[in-house]
């Protein structure tokens, strides 16, 4: 089952008559390799192309701060060319794996444990996204199993760090 919003297009103008595939099921490129480029995970959630050729999981490209969609709206064009090296070459402490994918941090000031987004929603560690103001895109917090406690504590006071996603402010640390 896929959900129209997470999905994005064409499930997000209407849902289409008769039998409906997904990019992959739906692609005649029969030589892709439909793993996602953003984890290890083989499989799993529905993969949608990026702009590069590759593929990814739609929820891996929610949840990468510097992934973003070029049809947000739709969920299409996933561009991971703002990923910055480290992410890529990240070790996920929950896998053990370096540069399978990208990691992202725990939002824990000074903790610096990495995981993929896959290995975090299956240890069912705290990941969340919240849509953005206007422009500004959205914003991703997630935490290591030992500060899931604390997250869970901070986001009933509404305390919690998050990591900006908006493109133009890693444009302009980029100098």
């Amino acid at each position: 089952m896929v959900h129209a919003t997470c999905y994005g297009d064409p499930l997000t103008r209407a849902v289409p008559d008769g039998d409906w595939l997904c990019s992959r099921c739906g692609s005649d490129d029969v030589t892709a390799g439909y793993d996602c480029c953003l984890c290890p995970m083989k499989g799993g959630g529905p993969t949608k192309p990026t702009v590069d050729g590759r593929w990814a999981h739609v929820l891996c490209a929610v949840l990468v701060p510097e992934v973003f969609f070029r049809d947000a709206e739709g969920r299409e064009g996933i561009d991971c060319s703002e990923v910055p090296k480290e992410r890529w070459m990240g070790r996920c402490y929950v896998c053990g794996v370096v540069g399978g994918g990208c990691v992202i941090e725990c939002s824990e000031p000074k903790c610096g444990l990495g995981f993929h987004v896959s290995c975090g929603v299956e240890e069912e560690l705290c990941i969340e996204y919240r849509e953005g103001r206007g422009r500004s895109g959205g914003v991703v917090a997630g935490f290591c199993h030992a500060h899931t406690q604390l997250w869970k504590k901070q986001q009933l006071t509404g305390k919690f760090k998050i990591v900006p996603r908006e493109r133009d402010v890693v444009r302009k640390t980029k100098g």
